[in-house]
């Protein structure tokens, strides 16, 4: 049976038209022994060739193959050519931001590649450790910090569909409190990985594990971490500084609890101290702690203290602890409070506390004064504390009789 395949020659409108000083491709097939052979019979170039060849439908052909001394050549068809073309430009993109980013090479199966979503101060703080560890990190957010991310050899991305077309293992989250359930509903997760693990670093826990479990489908791994420093505590290095995880949802696949815990490795290589507990736990912990501190911090600031010629070591670790807590955003402690169950109880606390202290204050001055003291000395007391040491007597006296 002789066919033939297809004519270089003159096309147009898409048909193939056969000329005298065009040359066919004969492929003689047939059978011998159970083996199929193809024979070449002529090859002989057209003096016009077009640059590129039109197939009609019909005549489109996925393969051809000529044999010449047991020697052949396969020549793709144009979608085959299109679609290795896409691949081949897909994979040197993705091989350049490897290179530009993998400073200090780990294997394969340790290298993270890690998308930072919400690249404000946090964002870039911990992309530093990221890059320096030779991971590959991405960046997006609503701000252009494209220069920065290129001081910091990162990419950045304007648009979040790019970022997620990259398919990096770990979305990590550095948004605001505030933020963090808009953006999350915002990400094209659809172009994500199936198993891709989100990351959060907030202050609080419970909440954004619950915004994850509510919006990311089943596949998606979770993890919730809390790293209890940032820009300032955190600015020679993390030595003993404390990082909170929690597990929320890891795939049992091994290649999964690998990655998850790569990550976590991070900061451990980092010095930190690692604290593994459940995100209730600390939620309960951190407004007895860090959201009491903000609070003094910024009641301290209300009261608006200096520096003196005499500050002991007590006054000067005061005016640290105001500097350091005002630096943050009034919104994050204000999702502090918000987002924590635990705070309101603190701050009701904190204030029974401090109308304790004045009575406790209060009632030792008064008992002195009741021990007779020398009415000069009693009339030496500033006018203020008089007066409420007359209050707190009348109140008394009201307690004895009810």
């Amino acid at each position: 049976m002789h066919l033939t395949m297809f004519s270089l020659s003159s096309m147009q409108s898409n048909n193939i038209q056969t000329q005298s000083s065009s040359s066919l491709l004969i492929n003689h097939h047939h059978q011998h022994n159970g083996f199929h052979h193809l024979t070449h019979v002529s090859i002989r170039p057209s003096p016009r060739i077009h640059h590129r060849l039109l197939f009609s439908p019909r005549a489109q052909i996925v393969n051809l193959t000529t044999t010449s001394n047991n020697n052949y050549v396969s020549i793709p068809s144009l979608d085959d050519n299109l679609s290795k073309l896409h691949k081949s430009s897909r994979s040197s993109s993705l091989s350049n931001i490897e290179e530009s980013t993998s400073s200090h090479p780990l294997s394969s199966s340790n290298k993270l590649k890690i998308a930072i979503i919400g690249f404000g101060n946090f964002g870039q703080f911990i992309a530093k450790a990221f890059i320096k560890q030779g991971h590959i990190v991405l960046a997006h957010s609503r701000t252009d910090y494209s220069l920065m991310a290129q001081s910091l050899n990162v990419n950045f991305f304007k648009d979040p569909n790019d970022i997620c077309e990259q398919h990096p293992d770990i979305i990590l989250l550095c948004t605001s409190i505030n933020s963090l359930e808009r953006v999350i509903c915002s990400l094209p997760i659809q172009k994500l990985k199936r198993n891709t693990l989100f990351v959060d670093v907030l202050s609080v826990k419970e909440f954004p594990k619950n915004i994850f479990l509510q919006s990311l489908p089943q596949e998606f791994d979770i993890l919730c971490t809390h790293p209890m420093f940032g820009p300032t505590s955190g600015k020679d290095n993390w030595k003993g500084l404390p990082f909170m995880f929690d597990k929320v949802r890891i795939g049992q696949k091994e290649s999964r609890i690998n990655r998850v815990n790569n990550f976590i490795n991070i900061f451990e290589k980092e010095g930190c101290r690692m604290v593994e507990m459940s995100c209730c736990e600390h939620d309960k912990y951190a407004a007895g702690s860090q959201f009491i501190t903000h609070t003094i911090g910024r009641l301290l600031q209300k009261l608006g203290p200096e520096t003196t010629p005499i500050n002991t070591k007590g006054y000067e670790k005061l005016l640290n602890l105001m500097e350091n807590t005002t630096a943050d955003s009034f919104d994050l402690y204000c999702g502090l409070f918000m987002y924590n169950n635990n705070s309101m109880e603190v701050l009701e606390k904190l204030d029974a506390a401090l109308d304790s202290l004045k009575r406790e204050l209060f009632g030792k001055v008064l008992e002195k004064l009741e021990k007779k003291v020398e009415k000069e000395s009693r009339l030496a007391l500033p006018t203020p504390l008089a007066k409420n040491i007359e209050k707190l007597q009348v109140e008394r006296k009201e307690e004895a009789l009810s």
